[in-house]
């Protein structure tokens, strides 16, 4: 499965940003739904994967000087995706949706 998908590199005078997808696979729950991914380029069943919460789908932003190693910009996405990851690993990012407090019952979760 694909982790990042740069969408997008724009250069201003002294800085450029790049605009990435970022994949997670989710194994626990599931993501909130989205129609297509963001990158034009995803397969059917990557599109469904991301329609059926299997996959979460989330695009950032990053800003660099103009002149930073291309490597340098590769470790620090991959470095983002990685530590966002391990905050999904196993968890799911609904883990919190639809649970309630009842004043009779306490909390639903």
């Amino acid at each position: 499965m694909k982790r990042i998908i740069v969408l997008q590199h724009t250069v201003s005078d002294t800085q450029q940003t790049i605009t990435a997808a970022f994949w997670h696979a989710i194994t626990s729950g599931a993501a909130p739904v989205t129609n297509n991914s963001a990158w034009g380029g995803a397969s059917g069943t990557e599109n469904t994967a991301i329609q059926n919460g299997s996959v979460l789908e989330e695009v950032h932003a990053f800003e660099f000087p103009v002149g930073v190693a291309v490597t340098t910009i590769k470790d620090v996405l991959l470095n983002a995706w990685q530590n966002r990851n391990t905050q999904l690993n196993g968890v799911g990012p609904n883990i919190y949706t639809g649970v309630f407090d009842d004043s009779a019952t306490g909390w639903s979760a």
